[in-house]
């Protein structure tokens, strides 16, 4: 027996014309017939009388068909619960739930089934958004296109379930993240040994940053790219804190983490520590005179190899142990098979998940509340209502061990890019990967530096937003505006400091469908800036690090090139 999965398909993505339904062994598919047929209470009556008790995976369904099947529920006042938002939504009288195996497997279903069970998608124009009796002889084509998705979806599930088992001996849980630290926890390490520290989260997650991503020159030539195998996974080798936490006489050369005040030379091109400026984060040089809390061991490269002077006012320190280390090796060996990108990721999301917040939204139906402090209304019959939840003792939340990650990728990736420097110019870093005209040792093995290859020209704009021009061709990046389509020509006019706005269209938010009859579009347009890169001066074609003390409203201007 076989996954059971389905799939919704609608006209601009709003309007249902078709579901498609795998049991595991049999398929059956829905199709609508004319404007007054409500193809999706079809569908879900027919699981109502034939299905109860089943679980369904849909592929990215938390962002589209559970939506769908949300607002058919509710205008039949149907009772549902939900889980994480909309990646779990349970149909109550019959227990059937909806589940997005997209969590399980974060890549696109073609993705996907290549990796996993090796059947190729079909492929269906939506632009010609035709109704099912207007399709004449393309109806079978689109009733099969429909049919290989639901029937490789479950193929590659099962596959992978089958994959997970023999390799660790375990099922997938809600999402990829609670599956890789279950595996770990159960074969590696147990995690009951390593304290949660929870009465220290709050210093904790103050001395817990992302990468870096900079921009250091805006435009260049002959660029080469390289980034890191699986950075996160190669540092789980580094000793990482899992005593319990204790206050301890201040000294850098302890592990654990400190709040400290810093002296950064100003001189310096790249500034060695994270800091945050309201919701940015930035490596500024100078002093930084508010006491700050950071990792004590990027503190010591800090001042071992940039000079850094640290006061530290206060510390934190904990046994240490390199816990991760033959998790890391384990999964470093599963690279370079077919599930290779799968392998990537579920390394990865061991440090995601031990840093995972406590506080998590939650969506209850008003029977299933006693007290309503706090509760809000997402609908306007007040049916559903949201809160957030504190979740105090956790199986897999370990903070400090994120945190220790966290900086050693840090750590590394500011040597290779402090080395880059050295032997030529640099001009984009974002996390493990480097754009620089300087030859740099390469390998295949998990931590090594792999070269991507060599663009002809690079636009850097700002963080996650640039392109290079490779053999002729345009390779963009634009993390946020993913529906632009920009050329050269546009992203020269984005160095010169011009706007792009662009029509954009998004789905409707769960919350809102919870308040409409029907799944609708909002049109709005988004404006696309190239003033300069986000958290450092621009200075023409080059930039350079906020230099601090200054006044946060300075500090904040001081990212635009009229400051400098």
């Amino acid at each position: 027996m076989s996954i059971p999965t389905f799939d919704i398909e609608a006209i601009n993505w709003t309007n249902p014309i078709a579901i498609g339904f795998y049991d595991g062994a049999n398929y059956i598919d829905f199709i609508r017939v004319n404007l007054e047929d409500d193809v999706v209470w079809r569908f879900l009556e027919y699981l109502r009388k034939y299905y109860k008790g089943i679980k369904i995976y849909g592929h990215y369904s938390s962002k589209y068909d559970n939506k769908i099947l949300l607002t058919s529920l509710c205008k039949h006042e149907e009772e549902i619960s939900l889980e994480a938002g909309l990646n779990k939504l349970k149909w109550r009288a019959p227990d059937i739930s909806f589940e997005d195996s997209y969590l399980l497997a974060p890549m696109s279903l073609k993705k996907l089934n290549k990796m996993f069970s090796g059947e190729e998608k079909k492929e269906w124009n939506h632009s010609e958004n035709l109704t099912p009796w207007e399709m004449g002889d393309q109806l079978y084509t689109f009733k099969q296109y429909l049919k290989t998705d639901c029937l490789s979806l479950s193929a590659s599930l099962t596959n992978l379930c089958e994959c997970l088992g023999l390799t660790f001996g375990i099922m997938p849980s809600i999402s990829l993240a609670t599956t890789s630290v279950k595996a770990y926890d159960k074969i590696f390490y147990n995690l009951s040994q390593v304290e949660e520290n929870e009465s220290y989260e709050e210093f904790i997650r103050a001395a817990t940053y992302g990468g870096r991503n900079e921009v250091y020159k805006r435009y260049g030539e002959n660029l080469k790219h390289y980034d890191v195998k699986s950075m996160y996974v190669s540092c789980y080798n580094t000793p990482v804190p899992v005593g319990k936490l204790k206050w301890t006489k201040a000294g850098a050369e302890i592990g654990g983490l400190a709040e400290a005040k810093v002296k950064i030379p100003k001189d310096l091109y790249i500034g060695p520590l994270p800091v945050r400026i309201g919701d940015r984060l930035c490596f500024p040089v100078g002093e930084i005179n508010k006491p700050t809390w950071w990792d004590t061991r990027e503190l010591l490269f800090a001042a071992e190899n940039f000079g850094v002077d640290i006061t530290i006012r206060r510390q934190l320190a904990a046994r240490e142990e390199p816990v991760l280390a033959e998790f890391g090796k384990f999964v470093g060996n599963l690279r370079g098979t077919k599930q290779d990108e799968y392998w990537k990721m579920f390394g990865l999301a061991v440090s995601g998940k031990f840093g995972q917040s406590r506080w998590r939204d939650v969506i209850k139906h008003y029977r299933d509340i006693e007290d309503y402090t706090n509760w809000c209304p997402i609908n306007k019959d007040e049916i559903y209502f949201s809160n957030k939840e504190y979740i105090k003792r956790s199986p897999y939340i370990r903070t400090a061990i994120a945190m220790r990650i966290r900086a050693e990728a840090r750590i590394r990736h500011l040597s290779i890019i402090k080395e880059a420097y050295s032997k030529g110019d640099i001009f984009y870093g974002d996390t493990d990967s480097i754009f620089t005209t300087s030859e740099m040792p390469s390998g295949d093995k998990v931590g090594e530096l792999t070269y991507i290859g060599t663009a002809e020209r690079g636009y850097f704009i700002k963080q996650k937003l640039y392109a290079l021009i490779e053999e002729g061709v345009m390779r963009q990046k634009s993390a946020g505006y993913s529906d632009l389509n920009l050329q050269e020509e546009d992203f020269k006019d984005l160095l010169k400091g011009k706007e792009i706005q662009i029509e954009s269209h998004t789905l409707s938010s769960f919350r809102n469908i919870l308040q409409e009859k029907e799944v609708q579009f909002i049109e709005g347009w988004r404006k696309v800036k190239g003033s300069n890169s986000d958290n450092r001066v621009a200075l023409e074609n080059d930039t350079r690090p906020l230099i601090l003390p200054q006044e946060e409203g300075r500090m904040l201007r001081g990212l635009d090139a009229s400051s400098s």
